[in-house]
């Protein structure tokens, strides 16, 4: 009999032997390196501008996965430069560079990069400040240098595989990433917590037992002295779930981005694989099934779920995109409540370039004409006659006096019908400015056929929105 040490230790070494990089793809990935820093270095020399070359990311680490080659090339300025100067002077070398590399595109995050494709490898021109300390910093991506120097001083070449691990089950599970539409584990989290607790078993084995909020010492301080730098991390995240003290800017918090969703996922998935590990915490099998047999489980049930379809315009960083669709789902979901359309769900995709589309899902679509309003009690004299006046002559029934001294009414309501809502009320949640002026196009699920049939990352959205049973956790009950 196959003891559980065995079972884990057979499920990682499989997975380790498909998402471990092949010495091909290292050899690739070095040899574009090498490439587009020749180029880069030739026009920085042709300008007479002096700047370090550097590899930094998960592949410097070593800790990428096979398949995911990604360069993250930095390309550090001279400090004495302003921020106005690496934007326009050093961004243009990068540009001039990137013509002579190949294929090229201009992204934006803090301050603009450039993007090339050199033989199946991505790779990011980024500009950037040599600086000798993190608390010189100028811009968000100065600090890079520092953690990945970091993790190859801290995280053991032993360990490497393990943080392979912990980010292919993250991946897996739906929570890999920091980004707005994942708001999730950073690469850089994944890497400490596998300096700190071990291993990715233990790291899984911490994760079974969190509480939000969640403290993690990478520092490795007295209680007394984590616990102020807590209070600090707590003044300026007083929203996050979990606190991770950066070790190279201890007053930034590692773990800001990741949501209670999130950290609740992990924490589960953490807790099923842990007693029965299996490769579908890797290796999900994504249910297949037809259009119409979709469609037929919503309309069975008589579900109230329908879709928001909003156009791009323009060319907007990933980040914004996911940032206006959740203002847009979120204010949406606060308005129906009022009026007490009860949420159940909401979730939204997006190709980031044409269409966005958002999904609810409600607890009825239709509601009784009346609704029952509570009223002050018979003290509150000026709110009493203000209940009355308001009540009193178009109320279904009341304004009554209940045996506790207070006002009710069975009011008519203003809203029966949530597609009424939705058209009427679209001033107050298309607030985010590129969907503003722009009304959606209401989809019942029969509507979005075309797209599911075109677009594979949307089928897949689609199939999950209906279903919402994530493969991993039929592990949980085995």
């Amino acid at each position: 009999m196959v003891s559980d040490e065995e079972k884990f230790r057979e499920i990682e070494a499989e997975v380790l032997r498909r998402i471990k990089p092949s010495k091909e793809e290292y050899d690739l990935v070095w040899s574009v390196y090498r490439k587009i820093k020749n180029v880069v270095k030739d026009a920085l020399e042709k300008h007479g501008v002096q700047a370090e070359i550097s590899l930094q990311g998960s592949i410097q680490k070593d800790t990428w996965i096979s398949g995911e080659r990604d360069l993250d090339i930095f390309i550090l300025f001279p400090p004495e430069w302003s921020r106005e100067e690496l934007e326009d002077k050093g961004f243009k070398i990068l540009v001039e560079a990137a013509k002579k590399i190949g294929n090229y595109s201009i992204r934006y995050a803090e301050h603009p990069y450039v993007r090339v494709i050199v033989d199946s490898v991505e790779a990011d021109l980024v500009p950037a400040f040599k600086i000798d300390s993190p608390d010189k910093i100028k811009s968000a991506v100065d600090r890079t240098p520092f953690h990945t120097q970091y993790v190859v001083d801290n995280l053991p070449l032993s360990r490497r595989d393990d943080v392979r691990l912990l980010k292919k089950f993250m991946k897996a599970i739906g929570v890999y990433g920091a980004e707005v539409k994942v708001k999730g584990f950073s690469g850089y989290l994944v890497e400490l917590l596998v300096i700190i607790y071990g291993s990715f078993r233990n790291v899984l084995r911490q994760a079974s037992k969190w509480k939000p909020p969640v403290y993690v010492n990478t520092l490795g301080l007295k209680k007394r002295d984590f616990h102020k730098l807590i209070n600090i991390l707590k003044r300026k995240y007083p929203d996050s779930v979990m606190y991770v003290p950066d070790p190279v800017d201890p007053e930034r918090n590692v773990a800001a981005a990741v949501s209670m969703g999130s950290l609740a996922t992990f924490s589960i998935a953490a807790t099923c694989y842990l007693r029965n590990p299996s490769m579908n915490f890797f290796f999900p099998v994504k249910p297949k099934i037809e259009f119409k047999e979709l469609v037929n489980l919503v309309n069975r049930s008589n579900r109230c779920m329908f879709f928001m379809m909003l156009a791009l315009h323009r060319e907007l960083p990933p980040d914004v995109i996911w940032g206006e669709i959740d203002r847009v789902m979120d204010r949406f979901v606060k308005i129906a409540s009022n009026y007490d359309f009860r949420p159940i769900y909401s979730s939204a995709w997006s190709d980031e370039k044409r269409i966005c589309i958002i999904g609810f899902e409600f607890e009825n679509c239709l509601l009784k004409e009346y609704r029952f309003h509570g009223g002050p009690p018979f003290h509150s004299s000026e709110r009493i006659l203000g209940f009355i006046k308001k009540h009193y002559e178009e109320a279904y029934a009341g304004p009554w006096i209940d045996k506790s001294g207070y006002l009710r009414a069975l009011a008519k309501r203003r809203y029966r019908i949530i597609y009424d809502l939705v058209i009427d009320r679209i001033n107050e949640y298309l607030v985010a400015p590129d969907f503003r002026n722009n009304p959606p196009i209401l989809l019942s699920i029969e509507g979005l056929y075309n797209l599911y049939m075109m677009d594979k990352g949307f089928r897949e959205w689609l199939v999950d929105f209906v279903l919402r049973k994530p493969a991993w956790m039929k592990d949980c009950i085995a």
